[in-house]
This record gives C-alpha cells, sequence and structure tokens, in this order.
C-alpha cells in the first residue's frame, strides 16, 4: 500500500513538473510570439458584456455594435496616446535643446563662483582649481556630447523598429475584430473540442481567467489611480506646471516594475539640487520616498485582496514571477495562482486540504 502510494506521488509529482514546465516555456516563448492575437483575445472578452447589453437593449446585431464599439474604443485609445505623445515629445525636445543654455548659464557660474571664492580664501589652489574647471567643462561637453549622439541613437532604433510595430499593431486590431465579433463561435469551437466531461471544468476555467484578469485590471487601475493622485497633489505643491499630466506620466511609468518613479523623480531631484532650486529638489526627494512607500504597502494588499490571496503570498509571487518570466510574470503567476485556488475550492482538481 505504501508502494503503491509513493508511486502515486512520484507519478502526480512529475505529472505536474512537466506541466509547468510546460506553462513556463508557453508563457516565455510562445506568449510574446503571440501577443497581437493574446491582446485581441483580451480585448473580445472584455467588450463581450457590454455588447452585449447594447445589442439587446438597441435590439441591433451584434457584429454591428461590435464594429462600433471597437471604432471608438481605438480612437480613444488613439488620441489619448497622441496627446501625451505631444507633451511628452515636446518636453523633451526642450528640456534637450535647454541642456547646454543651461550649462552655461546656470551650472558654469554656479561652479565659478564657488572657485573664485575658494581662490579668494586661498590663493595657493588657483592653479588646481583653474584644472579641476576646466576638467569639469571639458567632462560636461563630453557629457553632453554622449547624450546627444544616444538620443539621435534611440530616435534611430525606434525608427528602425516602426514597421514590426506597425505590423504587430495591425495584427492586433484586425484580430480584435474577429475575435470580437465571432466570440461566441470560436468559444463554442473550442469546447466542442474537448469531452463532455472536461467541457465543465474548460468553461470553469475561462471564467476564472477571466474573472481573475479582471480583478487583476481592477487592483493595478486602483493603484495607478492612488499613485496619479499623489503625484498630481505633490507637483502642485511643488509648483510643478500642468501638474495632472505629469502626475498620470509618471503613475503610468510607475506600474512599470523595471523603470518606476525613481527613473523621473531622482534625476529631477539631482537637476534641481544642481541648479539651485532646493525647493523642487527637496520636493521630489520626499515625493520619491512616499510613494515608494506607499506603494510597496498597498500594492500586495490590494492586488492579494482583488485575487484573493495573502498579501504575503502575493508578494512572493510576484517576485518569483518577476524573476523568472520578467513583467509578463508578474502579472500572470499571481493569475495563475489564484485560478488554482479557485478549481480546487471548486473541486475541479485536488491539490491541496483547505
Amino acid at each position: 500500500m505504501n508502494i503503491n502510494k509513493q508511486r502515486a506521488f512520484i507519478i502526480h509529482f512529475f505529472y505536474f513538473l512537466i506541466l509547468i514546465l510546460l506553462v513556463y516555456v508557453g508563457i516565455k516563448y510562445v506568449f510574446p510570439l503571440l501577443m497581437p492575437f493574446v491582446i485581441g483575445i483580451i480585448i473580445a472578452m472584455s467588450f463581450r458584456n457590454l455588447i452585449d447589453l447594447i445589442a439587446k437593449k438597441a435590439h441591433v446585431k451584434r457584429v454591428l455594435v461590435s464594429i462600433i464599439i471597437l471604432i471608438v474604443f481605438y480612437g480613444l485609445v488613439g488620441f489619448i496616446i497622441s496627446l501625451i505623445g505631444v507633451k511628452m515629445v515636446n518636453f523633451i525636445n526642450s528640456l534637450f535643446y535647454s541642456l547646454p543654455s543651461l550649462y552655461k548659464e546656470t551650472l558654469l557660474p554656479a561652479f565659478q563662483t564657488v572657485t573664485d571664492n575658494m581662490i579668494h580664501k586661498y590663493p595657493s589652489t588657483k592653479s588646481y582649481l583653474d584644472s579641476f574647471m576646466s576638467n569639469i567643462d571639458q567632462s560636461v561637453f563630453d557629457y553632453l556630447t554622449k547624450i546627444s549622439s544616444k538620443v539621435v541613437g534611440m530616435a534611430t532604433g525606434f525608427a528602425s523598429q516602426v514597421p514590426t510595430l506597425l505590423i504587430k499593431l495591425i495584427f492586433t486590431i484586425v484580430s480584435s475584430f474577429f475575435f470580437t465579433i465571432d466570440y461566441y463561435k470560436i468559444t463554442r469551437f473550442i469546447i466542442r473540442q474537448f469531452r463532455e466531461e472536461h467541457q465543465k471544468i474548460i468553461i470553469k476555467l475561462k471564467d476564472n481567467v477571466i474573472g481573475s484578469l479582471g480583478n487583476f485590471i481592477k487592483a493595478y487601475a486602483a493603484i495607478i489611480t492612488i499613485t496619479f493622485t499623489e503625484l498630481s497633489i505633490g507637483f502642485w505643491i511643488i509648483g510643478i506646471p500642468t501638474p495632472f499630466l505629469f502626475g498620470l506620466l509618471v503613475a503610468i511609468i510607475d506600474i512599470m516594475p523595471i523603470i518606476g518613479t525613481g527613473a523621473v523623480l531622482l534625476p529631477w531631484s539631482v537637476i534641481a539640487f544642481i541648479m539651485g532650486n532646493t525647493k523642487i529638489g527637496m520636493g521630489m526627494l520626499i515625493l520619491y520616498i512616499v510613494i515608494t512607500v506607499v506603494r510597496q504597502i498597498i500594492e500586495p494588499k490590494i492586488v492579494g485582496q482583488q485575487i484573493g490571496l495573502y498579501p504575503i503570498v502575493t508578494l512572493v509571487l510576484m517576485y518569483v514571477g518577476a524573476q523568472l518570466m520578467g513583467v509578463l510574470g508578474l502579472l500572470i503567476l499571481p493569475i495563475m495562482a489564484t485560478i488554482l485556488i479557485k478549481l480546487n475550492k471548486e473541486g475541479s482538481i485536488h491539490l491541496f486540504k483547505i
């Protein structure tokens, strides 16, 4: 009896190990390859209920409602991206072209004043300070040259990626139309490929995936809203122009785990201190600390509550997922855990005792 139990345990262990490896390979390699179609399916699932409701209430064909909803959706997305893109390009252009004059009119006079005061107090240091100023001048020139070449390189690299991005965008839009219009035909066809006893599990799995994904989106929408509010209020107090626009941009950047608010607020703080603007420098530093602390506290709690996991479990899964699969793993691993827990509670699978 013990031998049979051990054999069964070993079989189940290797079965789940192979399954986990297949899922990992799928998410790591297949998932990115099919990303336009994955996004198309997500869009179709997101608008399914709204389309059904409008079609039923207005007594209009579902195909027509689907087309109108998606046209409006892509129109709004395009308008928002264009608006933000124009603002960002203008801001980066103005900052980039003002760097040389900023150095000559602000930084260089400040360094010169400091060295003049030092020479006045300690005349013996004149030769060293002159050499120091000459080195700084050359270093800043080299740095600005490097920045210019990097910006040109980034622009060239982005331009070379435009055809690929355009192809992906076209496939995403076209697939979302097909998936939305033929949503029920496609889902019925997929379900028919399984045996009757497995169809209920597939339907439950689909509902759990949609529900978990929706809850995850709600969680991060709440986090973005909180971060946006903190940033907008902080920028307004500090005296930054158009605080709400900058708050929105930095909040969107903050949702990216690799970048975060530090990529914007910390350099901004350093530049402000160098320019002698202590108020903005300290304000950006304090704002970064507040947002980072609040984000670390609320993220596992909000995400955990939405997807039904303990905050510490959510935190561990997000970290492990990010280490294994990058940004995608940060989202997918907690969702997979939620689906498994729900299926286990419903009795569809038996992984652990509740």
